[in-house]
């Protein structure tokens, strides 16, 4: 799923530290950044900063059952 365009990076970064599980970012290319992990969150805040339109990739769950908890973050 992709993220919304007027999302909250940190308000979204908080509420995937509430899910359970792993929750990925993915691009194109095949990257993959888990953004439960403080190093990952630094590196993507920093590449979409101001630059969500741009932004090309998806966000992934390890466990369907987190996605109550971030849906409001992304497009459906």
């Amino acid at each position: 799923m992709k993220l919304n365009l007027n999302v909250s990076i940190p308000d979204f970064l908080t509420a995937v530290q509430e899910c359970s599980h792993d929750v990925w970012f993915t691009t194109p290319e095949g990257d993959r950044l888990n953004l439960r992990s403080a190093l990952s969150q630094f590196v993507f805040a920093g590449v979409v900063a101001g630059n969500l339109e741009n932004l090309a990739g998806e966000v992934r769950m390890e466990n369907p059952a987190d996605l109550p908890k971030i849906r409001q973050f992304l497009m459906e």
